[in-house]
């Protein structure tokens, strides 16, 4: 080894004397050919100049996602012994299959309030973001505030699936916020009038005609959120934005509304313990222990129930034609883990695919987000009224728009229903309070 060391250093003095005597380049295989430096005259000062460093970039391994975790309320849990969660576990099952036994995990969460789905949410984002669900089933209330929060993440550039026409337009309406895609819909709930069968042969074409009757009808005089007479007020042709965005009302559209009810005050359609129903599923439950003959209701009272005596029919047209409101459900992308992220968007596809939908949604007590659903569904007939549903059917507002509008139109109605205000005057006050 002292020999080869000693050879080797003998030819490189040779080199170097050669290269000095004759200017001949030598060129050392492993090395960059270096440029010839002149030689400093005498006098002459001689800048060193340092070598730069070398920065190494080390490459991130990506560990592989071998599980994802779902936050779901108590109605979709896989283990409640229901039809629809075996639906749902036997889903979540397939896909496991389908990606090389990756491990679903379901966590469920009440819907609403302390330890619900949108407070561990809040909660978990700030206390342990590591524990966050990739997917979250949220209403579309709280999907509005998880996304202006920052709680949720834009599925914008990681599906195409919003873009499908088999949606609703309300409920492809539902997952939009601000021109951001931020769910993926899976169950609609919309307004709906039911009426018992007996008690008619047929419903009546109109709301005069309907009110003038006989036949009481429950609906909430007290809800703080008046979506009955929202949706009214919105098929006569009223406004609720103006152009820009604000919160309006229109004293002329309210005024018809509001004398819809005057006159089934007066024929005591409605009755005064109304103003005692606050809810549309307090609506529903008075309607079924008989204390009234035709409810406003949730389609899904409905359909989880689906009482032999009971006919459903969407709400009856104003100036307008037809319109609902509706909402619903959708899984929102909760993982800030941009390697999750793809993952657990494939996930919420595969719950959005409209055959499984229809057996889903079927079992569960919802209408479906998508039209094609409705194919699958055994009952053709209740389907098709499903379908009037869906199509009739406009997004309810904002919750803002919900927060302004929604008390004056409570306290315009009760005073209506109280012979307290005529409607004219019920209606410019409304309009007015707005306006302060």
């Amino acid at each position: 080894m002292k020999k080869i060391k000693l050879l080797m250093g003998m030819g490189l003095i040779l080199v170097m004397l050669l290269s000095a005597c004759q200017g001949i380049s030598v060129n050392i295989p492993g090395f960059s050919q270096p440029t010839a430096t002149p030689t400093p005259q005498a006098g002459t000062d001689i800048e060193l100049t340092s070598t730069p460093d070398v920065e190494v970039t080390s490459v991130a391994t990506v560990e592989p996602v071998t599980s994802l975790t779902l936050w779901i309320p108590p109605e979709m849990d896989p283990e409640s012994g229901t039809e629809a969660g075996q639906i749902l576990g036997e889903r979540l099952q397939l896909f496991s299959d389908l990606n090389g036994g990756l491990e679903v995990n379901v966590r469920v969460k009440d819907v609403s309030g302390t330890g619900g789905l949108l407070d561990a949410l809040t909660a978990t984002s700030e206390a342990a973001p590591e524990a966050l669900p990739d997917l979250i089933a949220l209403p579309r209330t709280d999907l509005e505030t998880a996304a202006l929060k920052g709680l949720i993440y834009p599925l914008d550039g990681l599906t195409e699936i919003p873009d499908d026409t088999d949606w609703f337009n309300f409920t492809q309406e539902m997952a939009l916020l601000q021109g951001s895609t931020f769910g993926l819909p899976f169950a609609a709930d919309a307004i709906v009038l039911t009426y018992r069968s007996a008690s008619m042969e047929e419903i009546p074409a109109t709301w005069t005609e309907l009110l003038s009757g006989e036949i009481s009808l429950a609906f909430p005089a007290d809800s703080s959120d008046a979506l009955l007479t929202l949706a009214l007020y919105q098929a006569q042709g009223g406004l609720i934005q103006d152009n820009q965005r604000r919160p309006v009302l229109e004293a002329e559209p309210l005024t018809t509304v509001f004398e819809l009810y005057q006159t089934g005050a007066q024929s005591e359609v409605l009755l005064p313990w109304l103003d005692q129903i606050q809810t549309l599923g307090q609506a529903w439950s008075a309607y079924r222990e008989g204390q009234a003959n035709m409810s406003i209701t949730w389609v899904s009272n409905f359909l989880k129930e689906l009482p032999a005596d009971t006919t459903l029919a969407p709400l009856l047209p104003m100036a307008t034609g037809t319109v609902s409101l509706g909402t619903g459900m959708s899984w929102a992308l909760a993982t800030p883990n941009e390697a999750r992220q793809q993952l657990a968007v494939e996930l919420a596809e595969f719950l959005v695919n409209p055959q499984f939908l229809a057996s889903w949604t079927s079992a569960a007590g919802y209408l479906p987000t998508r039209p094609s659903s409705l194919d699958g569904w055994e009952d053709s007939a209740l389907a098709s009224v499903l379908g009037q549903i869906g199509t009739s059917s406009r997004l309810i507002p904002s919750n803002d728009i919900i927060t302004s509008l929604g008390p004056l139109l409570r306290e315009g109605t009760r005073q209506v229903l109280q012979g307290l205000m005529p409607p004219n005057q019920a209606a410019q006050t409304a309009v007015e309070s707005l306006e302060e």
